[in-house]
């Protein structure tokens, strides 16, 4: 014998049951699909889940837009901003740090009795030679090592060579060919040049 099944709404005999909620109802509460309650305007919006679930979604949205258009561009980890733009290359150490430059001062020169004129080291305007023919000022320290390029070097060993403890080589090598105004792919290396590196 099957068991009777009344209808959700009266105390009559289902004779369906809806295809949205699945309620038993009578011929008098729903017509050939669905249940009364279903039929209802009501019933007809999102359910309180969808809701909140959509509101949800715009505010990670919203978040992830926020932090997208805040962001600076270009952002890098870790690793020096590039400087667009210049048309010098900045000399900086291997830690990001920009060195100091020394301004060159014009020697004075006292006249020997033979004609030739001559300055003091250790006078304000002394001045020394270096091995590529230019003259620094005596006194000052230069803030950079020098290599002079032999037969055989790369870029690459000239950084691992002259590498400070701690640093990157391929940072170092980076910081070389911007003092010196290199391109860091094809550094094309003169043997006899005298390259600056920067100091730890």
């Amino acid at each position: 014998m099957i068991p009777r099944v009344d209808c959700y709404s009266c105390e009559q005999p289902a004779t369906n049951a809806c295809k949205r909620c699945a309620r038993p109802y009578c011929d008098d509460h729903g017509n050939a699909t669905y249940c009364a309650g279903c039929l209802q305007p009501s019933s007809a919006l999102p359910s309180f889940n969808l809701y909140r679930g959509t509101l949800l979604a715009l505010l990670v949205g919203t978040a992830v837009a926020v932090f997208l258009i805040l962001r600076p561009p270009g952002q890098t980890r870790g690793a020096a901003p590039v400087a667009v733009g210049k048309s010098t290359p900045t000399a900086t150490a291997a830690g990001g740090t920009v060195q100091p430059t020394v301004a060159a001062r014009t020697p004075e020169t006292t006249t020997t009795p033979d004609g030739t004129g001559t300055a003091e080291a250790g006078t304000p305007g002394a001045t020394t030679g270096t091995p590529d023919g230019s003259a620094t000022p005596a006194g000052t320290v230069s803030p950079f090592n020098e290599h002079v390029v032999v037969s055989g070097d790369t870029l690459l060993g000239i950084a691992q060579d002259n590498l400070p403890p701690g640093d990157d080589v391929v940072e170092f090598a980076r910081a070389i060919a911007a003092l010196n105004g290199l391109d860091y792919e094809n550094p094309n290396l003169r043997i006899g040049a005298t390259l600056l590196l920067p100091k730890p």
